[in-house]
């Protein structure tokens, strides 16, 4: 498993080769986020709870700095869409640093999403293979990327890399219909 680790950790670091991010900033009033460890099959049953719904689905991790950076506009478009049909889910790729317990990423994602006020369901992805996570939903590689998918869970548009608020707010509208 270390070993993997290592290997997942180099393979997306080209997606995020800034360095790390300081998660010290100051504790935000938001509601705590549910925050879950899954494997495919348990992303997939969360995601089975917003059907239904449009979903944007973020793949980020603490350590990636274009990840950290785009989540407040991700929060914002969050908020706003709420009431229109809209929801955001957010998976976790901490367990791809080399070394990383289980125990330690769940108190890292938790501490985390506490500071930056983070109020959506936080999943932290565990599996012994990201290649199928990354065949089930279409993903390049690297974090962030984000999925817009439809009310059924179908996967209706990949954004590779950090996105603005409107480029959010447009995945949204795709993922909800509008």
């Amino acid at each position: 498993m270390r070993r993997l680790a290592l290997a997942l950790g180099l393979a997306l670091a080209p997606a995020c080769n800034e360095a790390p991010v300081a998660t010290d900033a100051p504790p935000a009033a938001k509601p705590a986020p549910s925050i879950e460890v899954v494997d495919l099959d348990g992303l997939d049953a969360a995601l089975a709870k917003h059907r239904g719904r449009g979903v944007l689905l973020n793949f980020w991790a603490i350590w990636c700095a274009p990840c950290v950076a785009e989540l407040p506009e991700l929060m914002e478009v969050a908020r706003e869409f709420a009431g229109q049909g809209g929801d955001v889910v957010l998976v976790s790729y901490d367990l791809t640093v080399p070394g990383a317990t289980l125990d330690e990423a769940r108190r890292d994602v938790t501490a985390f999403a506490a500071t930056r006020g983070l109020d959506v369901p936080i999943l932290i992805y565990q599996a012994p293979d990201y290649e199928e996570i990354n065949r089930r939903y279409q993903l390049p590689g690297g974090v962030p990327v984000t999925l817009a998918l439809d009310e059924r869970g179908k996967i209706l548009a990949v954004h590779d890399g950090q996105a603005t608020k409107e480029e959010f707010r447009e995945l949204m509208r795709t993922a909800i219909g509008l």
